[in-house]
């Protein structure tokens, strides 16, 4: 798996991309070291990347312009009806982009697995927007991310090795209690819902 160097290049090359900037979000555990300029020490799987739903065509048509996509990894050649999104390598970073949207106080997004045959959604109602997501900047670009406050809660619930020393060093850059609280309140009413082969369940 890449390091946080690795990580951050890529990162850097699609934040290059300027029709992309605007339009996206990273969520994930590389996230807080990207933002505070500071080494993880571990290894990273992926890069997760929320795209505004009614852009992922554009992100389809960069991705065969630049010669990385990959048919199997796009959710749109599953014989599903909607979009869940597509897989890349990007410099041999695993690189998911993944739709989202707002209704009504509703943050929404959609991902898919092809080793499980699952595609699906998390829908996490908000009080305030920017206890989820909010505007940092990445090496002098800005753009979206998770907040600190709301990846926290989502390691906690987890609690592998590696979540348990994200948590550690979430909580040594300093959060805001108050938007902590409230993000985890959005996360534990958050609602999942996957499909497998046409049936449908929620978690």
């Amino acid at each position: 798996m890449p390091k946080l160097e690795r990580i951050r290049e890529v990162i850097n090359k699609i934040l290059s991309v300027e029709e992309l900037r605007k339009h996206i979000c990273f969520f994930g555990g590389s996230i807080p070291y990207i933002i505070t300029n500071q080494e993880s020490n571990r290894d990273h799987s992926d890069i997760d990347v929320l795209v505004d739903e009614e852009y992922m065509d554009i992100v389809r048509d960069l991705v065969k312009l630049y010669n990385l996509y990959i048919p199997e990894k796009d959710s749109l050649n599953l014989g599903v009806d909607e979009d869940f999104g597509l897989k890349v390598f990007i410099d041999g970073v695993y690189v998911e982009f993944e739709p989202m949207s707002i209704k009504d106080n509703n943050f929404i997004r959609k991902s898919f697995s092809p080793s499980k045959q699952l595609v699906g959604s998390e829908t996490t109602p908000f009080e305030n927007l920017d206890d989820l997501i909010t505007k940092v900047e990445i090496d002098g670009k800005e753009v979206m991310a998770e907040t600190l406050e709301f990846i926290k809660v989502g390691k906690e619930k987890y609690q592998r090795d590696k979540d348990i020393e994200d948590v550690k060093f979430i909580d040594r850059q300093g959060i805001d209690e108050d938007k902590y609280l409230r993000a985890k309140t959005s996360f534990s009413n958050t609602e999942v819902k996957m499909t497998s082969y046409g049936q449908e369940k929620s978690l």
